[in-house]
């Protein structure tokens, strides 16, 4: 809700992500209840890494939330529209990872005891962000701008290319001498 001084509250994360924001915590703290989670093998979603989410109700969850994330980000911390996070921030993966992780430290941050991780958050982080994302950001100014390195990507993952690459990596290892498996086993999956 907008205030006189047009603040507005954090986005709040949905029950289903605060269920797996408290499992998360329980495995930071450890004890007995962080056991149990990893006795059962489960493992459990990041929010801040759209990719480790399966479950498609989290997953809209946490979509719903970065959207309220962002319009709260360019209302309470942009000035100029060149530091808004551009309205296609979906279609652009590296700024849906970085606006998770964004998203993620600065609801820790309002979680914390004291102001100090808010302040780095405020600081570092939001400086950071922006300044890693500006060209991304700003060929979105006014429209959807595709992505520009595709070219350069299609030309990576040609067959071609790929063979090579795979050619110099076996080569590379083929010059290693063959070492005792005994010393390996913890590597073994």
């Amino acid at each position: 809700m907008d205030t006189p001084s047009n603040l507005t509250e954090f986005p709040e994360a949905t029950p289903r992500m605060a269920k797996v924001y408290q499992q998360l915590h329980m495995l930071a703290i450890g004890g007995r209840a962080a056991d149990e989670i990893f006795g059962a093998g489960e493992i459990i979603p990041r929010p801040w890494d759209l990719t480790s989410i399966h479950d498609p109700d989290l997953r809209f969850d946490t979509w719903k939330w970065l959207e309220a994330f962002v319009y709260w980000f360019n209302t309470q911390h942009t000035w100029y529209s060149q530091d808004q996070i551009p309205p296609c921030w979906p279609e652009h993966p590296h700024l849906v990872r970085d606006i998770s992780t964004l998203a993620d430290q600065r609801r820790t941050a309002g979680d914390a005891p004291t102001s100090t991780l808010l302040d780095e958050w405020h600081r570092y982080t939001i400086p950071n962000f922006l300044e890693r994302t500006h060209t991304a950001r700003q060929g979105c100014e006014n429209s959807h701008t595709p992505w520009p390195g595709q070219p350069a990507h299609t030309r990576h993952i040609n067959q071609g290319n790929t063979t090579k690459r795979n050619d110099t990596l076996l080569a590379d290892v083929n010059t290693l001498p063959r070492c005792n498996a005994r010393g390996l086993r913890a590597l073994r999956p």
